[in-house]
């Protein structure tokens, strides 16, 4: 029986037994904020079910060849009120340049809205590294961005942080707590009044790289 595969691991069906929750897979596919997990099998896309036991011969189709769990956007997710479509143009255009210049490995972008990004493996900087080498990272837009920069950014809600004060389970200063109800905090940095000086030609005043370099620096900062 051929493998599956898991986001692009590899795994042996025969390895479940008598098969496996959908919970397991689940666990396996590793979604991520704003993405539903599912089974991509034979050209036929399903959501895996939490609460259903897959057998093995469910994991690959009928020509034996292995299934694939993944993920995919979940339109049902979004939050903040409804943007003009510039600022969603605007920040499809800088979340692609950030992705391509930045963050190769991929980014998740909710590109029916523009109302969030998720790095799903930021670096960390230096001084993070005995706790970990690199996390989830979530930057939610303002509905005016990028003519007012995001305030804040978010960090999954099991990160050791203990001594760092700006670590926050509930969000402040206008920021979303949207993304606290889906298993994140809040960390506290932002721009203050004025200092924001986006451009018509975005690529030539402050925009989603600069604001990457503020998480870059305050983060390598630990103060």
């Amino acid at each position: 029986m051929a493998n599956i595969i898991i986001n692009g691991r590899r795994i042996d069906p025969n390895s479940v037994g008598n098969g496996v929750r959908g919970s397991d897979l689940i666990a396996h596919a590793r979604a991520g904020y704003g993405r539903r997990p599912i089974i991509e099998s034979a050209g036929r896309v399903s959501q895996i079910n939490p609460n259903k036991h897959y057998s093995a011969s469910e994991l690959v189709d009928k020509r034996g060849r292995g299934a694939k769990l993944t993920s995919m956007p979940d339109r049902s997710k979004g939050y903040g009120a409804t943007r003009s479509r510039e600022s969603r143009e605007i920040i499809t255009e800088q979340v692609r340049d950030v992705a391509e210049h930045m963050f190769r490995q991929g980014v998740d972008f909710d590109e029916e809205n523009a109302n969030w990004m998720v790095v799903p493996n930021y670096p960390l900087p230096p001084a993070w590294q005995n706790i970990a080498r690199s996390t989830a990272l979530l930057i939610d837009f303002p509905k005016d961005f990028p003519m007012r920069p995001p305030v804040g950014f978010y960090l999954p809600d099991n990160l050791p942080m203990a001594h760092d004060g700006h670590f926050f389970s509930f969000a402040a200063h206008g920021a979303s707590d949207a993304p606290i109800r889906e298993g994140w905090k809040w960390y506290c940095v932002y721009i203050n009044a004025g200092a924001w000086r986006p451009a018509r030609n975005w690529r030539q005043g402050d925009n989603l790289f600069t604001y990457f370099h503020l998480v870059r620096e305050a983060l390598g900062s630990r103060g």
